[in-house]
């Protein structure tokens, strides 16, 4: 065992000294292994061989505490969470608390990584001298032709053991992979006790909304479903979208959070900010690991910022909020519009986005209205809506409406109708014309409702990431369309 990761003193009254003279008697040792951090100092040193990390000791304590049922764990890659909770807690809650967990189940992103996590629990089992000589050489019982497993058919019998443990003590353990039925199942009369999901997002996952919904919908119904009423949940992975599944139940208000960035924010150098010195013993290192993930994965993975592949161009702490809108004398209403005549599937969105233009002194100030529309329409539909959201207000409208293609229609028949509408001739470069709307984000020109925006404001973020971006296109013509007006104003009120 590593000196460095001795236990202290102030453990519960047990010092050094006797942690050491203890753990060469059976009776001392298993008496000691009760506690997890010492589960793991005796039994698992080989996955500890350097000093811990600034926050160790407290990811130990809480995964300890049993009256902690739903806990959710956000680590940056390497920071050895997944040892923690998907190899040594296992370990742990089946040998150290097997009447209060005699069914566990892992549940990972892929298949591949589910058959892993047991081969892994199942190495410790068979090949850890001392874990054998202190709990008993266990006999993993296989399953074969079981009814749940004829009835559904979703993998061979073969990948069915690979991910099914049954040990002596009666506890079992079965992985399973994200989108896989596990409701109904039962070992014995036991429902599921215990649930653990290791990085069940990943980039892939959090692309789409249709994806994030069925993840979520997964583990809120077919994970939550199963589980027994006294139950343990926890989570862990990293902030790969932030309407992804560890966001979501971070949101929920249900989950005790964990957050374990490499570097805090505060003041000194990256390395003194470090949160586990001794994997990053210099800055260099912190630099070469940056230069080996590039800055975008590592701003990901390492500092649990959310950024798409291309980088973010507006951040979640560059949105400005307002609780009331002015209603002042004289302001009037603009609206982007992001024309999709169509109701197919596979057609784009059209979307519209409104805000209340001010003049503050000589700043233009744009306060986004909740609820904009998104949402697939006939050519009829649209011109509809849109007459109506201008005849909601009594305040003058003005539609800035992109107008390429077969968008003129559209203003022809805007213009026919009566409309205020000015055509927008934008650059061809999405991301490029998000930049040039993003300043006024940033600089406090555009506020945002503090609630009713948040699919326009996930598409902002997710710019690049998010499949859908024609809310983005549409508050982009807004920006631009009111920021043009504002100019032309400023030079009249000059000449």
């Amino acid at each position: 065992m590593p000196p460095e990761l001795s236990p202290q003193p102030n453990n519960e009254g047990i010092d050094p000294e006797l942690f050491l003279r203890g753990i060469s008697d059976p009776v001392i040792r298993k008496a000691l292994t009760k506690q997890f951090k010492f589960f793991c100092l005796i039994y698992l040193p080989h996955y500890f061989e350097l000093e811990p990390a600034d926050f160790f000791d407290e990811l130990i304590l809480t995964l300890e505490d049993d009256t902690i049922d739903a806990l959710e764990v956000i680590g940056f890659r390497g920071s050895a969470k997944s040892t923690f909770v998907s190899t040594a807690y296992i370990l742990y809650a089946a040998l150290v608390k097997p009447d209060l967990y005699p069914f566990i189940v892992s549940l990972t992103s892929t298949g591949d990584l589910a058959s892993a996590t047991i081969a892994g629990v199942k190495r410790e089992l068979e090949e850890n001298t001392l874990l054998r000589d202190d709990f008993g050489v266990p006999t993993f019982h296989k399953v074969s032709g079981t009814s749940w497993e004829v009835k559904n058919k979703l993998e061979s019998r073969d990948d069915w053991q690979a991910r099914n443990l049954l040990l002596t003590t009666g506890v079992r353990i079965l992985a399973r992979s994200r989108g896989q039925r596990i409701r109904g199942i039962r070992h014995r009369h036991h429902r599921i006790k215990l649930a653990l999901g290791d990085d069940i997002d990943d980039l892939k996952s959090v692309a789409t909304q249709e994806s994030r919904n069925s993840t979520a919908q997964w583990w809120r119904g077919e994970v939550i479903g199963a589980l027994a009423l006294d139950a343990r949940r926890i989570l862990i992975g990293n902030w790969l979208h932030l309407d992804g599944l560890m966001a979501r139940m971070k949101d929920s208000g249900r989950y005790k959070v964990l957050e374990f960035p490499l570097i805090l924010d505060g003041p000194g150098t990256e390395w003194e900010r470090c949160t586990w010195k001794a994997a990053y013993p210099s800055q260099e290192k912190i630099d070469q690991r940056r230069a080996e993930m590039g800055d975008v994965a590592f701003r990901r993975e390492m500092l649990l910022q959310v950024v798409p592949e291309e980088g973010q161009d507006v951040l979640y702490e560059d949105l400005h909020w307002y609780d009331d809108p002015p209603f002042d004398d004289g302001n009037h209403i603009g609206h982007g519009v992001d024309l999709a005549i169509s109701t197919k599937e596979s057609a784009d969105f059209t979307a519209i986005v409104s805000g209340e233009v001010t003049w503050n002194g000589e700043q233009i100030e744009i306060y986004i209205q909740s609820n904009p529309v998104i949402r697939r329409m006939t050519f009829n539909d649209t011109m509809d809506t849109m007459d109506n959201i201008r005849r909601s207000t009594t305040l003058s409208s003005e539609f800035f409406v992109e107008n390429v293609a077969f968008q003129q229609v559209a203003i022809e028949e805007m213009e026919r109708r009566g409309f205020s509408v000015q055509a927008m001739h934008p650059m061809k470069d999405k991301r490029a014309r998000l930049r040039v709307a993003a300043r006024y984000i940033k600089n406090g020109t555009v506020k945002f409702p503090r609630q009713g925006c948040e699919q326009l404001i996930n598409q902002i973020l997710g710019f690049g990431v998010e499949k859908s971006d024609d809310a983005v296109d549409a508050i982009v013509y807004l920006i631009l369309g009111v920021v043009r007006d504002g100019i032309e104003q400023q030079v009249v009120r000059y000449v």
